[in-house]
């Protein structure tokens, strides 16, 4: 498994590549839509599960840990529309 962080350049957003959460227990879930990374991030920043990716090339796929969560937060925009999500809650 490689690291995001060390790649320097890793594609947060290009749209072949795919997340998935790593629970403690060995469970995998497939982080398919925002909502579902933007819980991962929260979880994994207490520690609780992993994120990891799958970037698929031409002739192989690399498997990598998401190691810089802020990183994949700010790429993903997934603060701010967690934020968003919050303000639609309070004035619906």
């Amino acid at each position: 498994m490689r690291s995001a962080k060390e790649t320097g350049c890793f594609p947060y957003r290009m749209r072949t590549v795919c997340y998935f959460e790593v629970f403690n227990d060995g469970k995998l879930v497939q982080l398919t839509d925002e909502y579902s990374r933007i819980e991962a991030y929260f979880r994994a920043t207490k520690g609780e599960t992993k994120i990891c990716a799958v970037w698929p090339g031409q002739w192989q796929s690399d498997l990598f840990i998401i190691d810089d969560l802020e990183a994949f937060a700010d790429e993903l925009n997934l603060l701010d529309s967690y934020e968003r999500s919050l303000k639609r809650r309070v004035y619906s």
